[in-house]
């Protein structure tokens, strides 16, 4: 088994923390190129090419991406990077590219729902009756996940945030909360009924969405235990 969410995370932490400065300097060209290969990924199989290319290209460069798993894995480092210690050099790092990372994961998982969506999204809504109660499921969450993540992907965008309220924005990129949770659900709808293939990617996962959970509630305590406190000293 090919452990794509691993091997994921590992890219997307190369590239975020060793290409930092140029995000935050170039970060247009950052979009354009995850539109790029958005653009790429889906013609590949729109235009049948993946009947041609090598079974290795497909399987272990292009499924990082028509899969999710990359887009997952830097949705990971956002929320990931929220939930760590600030102070660390690493997490600052990555802290300063947290907003065009999301916004590079939103639009590569466009690509993933645009090439999944061209058979389960029509079957749903033409011939619901053909699809497993599992790939049912897994497409409504799916158009759930992208009616969160679209307002969250806009503003992401520097040129819509400071149009906006802080308390506005704060609020609604709480969103990002429920979607990642509802990542998780949609990877479990489909991977446990497989469950003797895709064991590894179900423990993986389970292991990475908890250990992020146990990290966010530890630090909202301790946000919650030291407020008090703040508050004392500054009377």
């Amino acid at each position: 088994m090919y452990p794509y969410i691993l091997i994921s995370l590992a890219l997307v932490l190369l590239f975020a923390l060793g290409c930092s400065g140029a995000i935050q300097k170039h970060a247009a060209a950052f979009y354009a190129l995850a539109v790029l290969i958005v653009a790429a990924e889906v013609l590949y199989y729109f235009l049948g090419v993946n009947e041609s290319a090598p079974e290795w290209f497909t399987r272990y460069i292009v499924n990082l991406f028509k899969r999710g798993a990359l887009s997952t894995a830097m949705f990971m480092v956002v929320m990931y990077t929220g939930a760590l210690d600030a102070r660390r050099p690493a997490v600052q790092k990555l802290m300063g590219v947290r907003g065009p990372l999301s916004i590079m994961a939103c639009l590569l998982t466009l690509g993933h729902n645009i090439i999944y969506g061209r058979k389960h999204f029509v079957n749903l809504f033409t011939a619901p009756g053909e699809m497993k109660p599992q790939t049912i499921a897994a497409a409504i969450l799916s158009l759930v996940m992208i009616a969160l993540m679209l307002p969250l992907l806009a503003t992401s965008f520097r040129c819509v945030r400071s149009r906006m309220k802080a308390a506005d924005w704060k609020r609604l990129q709480r969103l990002a909360y429920v979607f990642f949770g509802l990542t998780y659900v949609h990877i479990m709808v489909l991977f446990v009924p497989k469950f003797e293939k895709k064991w590894l990617d179900i423990l993986l996962y389970t292991v990475l969405f908890g250990v992020y959970l146990v990290l966010r509630v530890t630090k909202a305590a301790r946000g919650r235990k030291n407020a008090p406190a703040a508050c004392a000293c500054g009377r």
